[in-house]
Formats: structure tokens, sequence, C-alpha cells
């Protein structure tokens, strides 16, 4: 059950404005129910999860595409582990980069028909904005690092120095894949920043709905 609420702590840790008050008025329930919830004792309700999104500025995790029952099911993780991809966490570094940790999954969400035979899929939630509006904070990010990338395409561009858990990464558009470098652009980032090709793996994410 922790999985499912781990989004809400999150979003509410981050940005001191939003409280369990506020919270509890949003889901129309006691702060006393919020506050089980948030200890896990009591179990996020499909609707609810869309109000403490829209209460929190943020999209809901993988913009709750799936249906209510898709929903239910990733909350019930164990019942059939094919059938979900794991989001692991992700973090701002005090560099303003981002560190992945792939020894750390917060939860498992149902796959999406592009990922039923990609057992090597990953998503994870995106920490800030420097790619909004493409890609939002609290939103999903989906990897795909079975598939190659070309110019044009979405992608995570992950730190080969190391492959000790936790990693470098850069949610970025490809713009060019040149023989040395990789040439990206963030939305609200610098324009057309180069990664060395020896030290930074590109893997391909899959395009929103």
């Amino acid at each position: 059950m922790e999985r499912e609420i781990a989004w809400i702590k999150t979003a509410l840790n981050r940005d001191r404005k939003k409280t369990q008050t506020g919270l509890a008025a949003a889901l129309n329930l006691d702060k006393s129910a919020v506050s089980r919830l948030l200890r896990g004792e009591r179990r996020l309700k499909f609707s609810e999860a869309t109000l403490a999104a829209s209460y929190l500025g943020i999209h809901p995790p993988g913009g709750f595409a799936e249906e209510h029952e898709a929903f239910i099911h990733a909350s019930q993780f164990g019942q059939n582990e094919t059938a979900l991809a794991p989001l692991f966490e992700v973090t701002i570094a005090a560099t303003g980069a981002w560190r992945l940790d792939r020894k750390s999954i917060i939860e498992r969400r149902p796959r999406s028909p592009m990922m039923t035979a990609v057992p090597s899929a990953f998503g994870f939630y995106v920490p800030n904005n420097i790619m909004a509006p493409r890609f939002k904070l609290g939103e999903v990010a989906w990897v795909n690092p079975a598939r190659p990338v070309a110019p044009g395409d979405d992608a995570l561009l992950i730190s080969t120095q190391s492959d000790d858990s936790p990693c470098d990464v850069v949610l970025c558009e490809l713009s060019d894949i040149e023989d040395t470098q990789f040439v990206v652009f963030q939305h609200n980032g610098a324009d057309n920043t180069r990664f060395a090709r020896t030290n930074w793996n590109a893997l391909h994410i899959f395009a929103r709905r």
C-alpha cells in the first residue's frame, strides 16, 4: 500500500504550502482519514487519487490512463509481477542533475501494451519541470532500454561512468547523434547541450499518449 501513496508524500514534502489539512479538504475527508491514508492504514481510492493530484498541482502518476481495475491491480503488487513495471527513485542532486537509483523501486505499475514484451522497461516520476510542458513535475516517464533512439525522440541519457547505483541521468529531446556526441535539447534548459557518447548511453522514452 505504501507504493500507491508514495507520490503524495513526495509532493507534500516538496511543497510546504500544501498541507494534510488542504489535502483533506480537497478529498472531502476528515484529517484523521488523511492521516490514516498517509500511514498506510487506509487504501487510496482511484477517484481520490485524481483529486489529490489536482490539489498538489502535479500530473497523476502515469496520467492515470489505466482503468480503475488496473490502478487497483498496481496497488496489489505481487499477483502478477510480469504485468507490472518498476518505478525507480529519481532525485535532484545538489548540482541540479538528476540521480536515478535502480536499486530503489518505489512502486510498480501495470505495463502498457507497448511494454508487454520489454522486461527491461522501467519508469520514474519526473522531479522538476526541466522538460515541461513535454514532461511535467510528478508525471511518470517510461523508458524502453531495448529500443534504439533516433534524432527527434525523447530520451534518457544515463551515465556509463559507474555501474554503481544511483547514477546521473538527463531527460531530454535528442536533437542529433554525432560520431562522438549526443546533441540534446531541454525545453527549460540550455539549448543543444552535448554529451560524450563514451560517457553516456541514450535510452528511448515511450511516446506520451
